[in-house]
């Protein structure tokens, strides 16, 4: 921190009774009488380079406080800065960043100084503080009040579980066999296809009265299902029976108009040759017994 002193006289560190010359750089090499002048600016207090920095910010802070606390803030952040610097100086004998000349008598002022500023500052924030409440306040009472928003009730959702039961058809199996009893093509159901009965029990879960999930606990048959069994005819037709041959075909008739003929014919009626028909005993037999062939 001596770096930043001007050359001059100054207490000497190791034995603060006696004087030692500083000459901006360095300490000479052994105490020597000290000589006031009225020329000389070692006993003029000059701010450092540091100094600015740290005044600076500082000034920064103090501003910002004075903003949030009035007066009082910024009092109390100088005086903080102030104290501090005097501290380290009483307790270093070194000037410091406020670059105090290392005599005792100096760094007791300006901490006593900044002292007093802090008590000021401690003093002078609560009054402040009670203005800006009286301020809020007085602008409350004049504000329009604001409307009352009821809250929206939160909806919780109620979740169920339970069992429920429920009756399901089984389905029949369809099976057959061939039966040589039966021709081909013919299909006789012997047995009726009855479905069966199943009770299968879940467990469900509702939100809100919403099913949002089914879940399968166990399956009981209570009346099994009845195959359909149908019977397959295999057994080829019998053949037709064989075709009866046809009678002989009569021999021609002779018709003889007016002539004889068989009494094996009577009654029978045949065309002669002139394309008339004749009937055998047309008309009933002769004196003697006998028929002819009659128109």
């Amino acid at each position: 921190m001596t770096s930043h002193m001007p050359a001059g006289w100054y207490p000497d560190p190791a034995d603060p009774s006696q004087h030692r010359w500083w000459d901006g750089e360095k300490w000479s090499d052994a105490p020597g009488a000290f000589v006031p002048s009225t020329t000389t600016t070692s006993n003029r207090w000059r701010p450092s380079a540091l100094t600015v920095i740290v005044g600076s910010v500082a000034l920064v802070i103090a501003i910002i406080s004075a903003i949030t606390s009035g007066f009082g803030g910024f009092l109390i952040a100088l005086s903080l800065f102030g104290i501090a610097g005097g501290v380290w100086t009483l307790g270093t004998r070194k000037p410091g960043f406020l670059n105090l000349a290392g005599r005792r008598a100096v760094a007791v002022a300006v901490t006593s100084t900044a002292a007093a500023a802090l008590l000021l500052g401690v003093i002078a924030v609560p009054k402040a503080a009670s203005h800006d409440v009286a301020l809020q306040v007085a602008s409350a009472s004049t504000a329009t009040p604001a409307p009352t928003v009821t809250p929206t009730p939160t909806h919780t959702p109620v979740t169920k579980t339970e069992t429920v039961d429920v009756s399901e058809a089984v389905p029949f199996a369809a099976t057959s066999y061939e039966d040589d009893t039966a021709e081909v093509g013919t299909n006789v159901v012997v047995t009726p296809g009855v479905p069966g009965t199943k009770v299968s029990t879940y467990k469900v879960t509702t939100v809100d009265g919403v099913e949002t999930e089914r879940t399968l606990v166990s399956e009981v048959v209570t009346v099994p299902p009845t195959d359909e069994v149908t019977a397959i005819g295999v057994a080829q037709p019998a053949p037709p029976p064989a075709a009866e041959p046809a009678p002989p075909a009569a021999s021609p008739i002779h018709v003889n108009p007016g002539g004889f003929c068989s009494d094996s014919l009577v009654g029978v009626t045949a065309t002669a040759d002139n394309g008339r028909e004749y009937t055998c005993g047309g008309n009933g037999p002769d004196a003697n017994g006998k028929y002819h062939w009659n128109k």
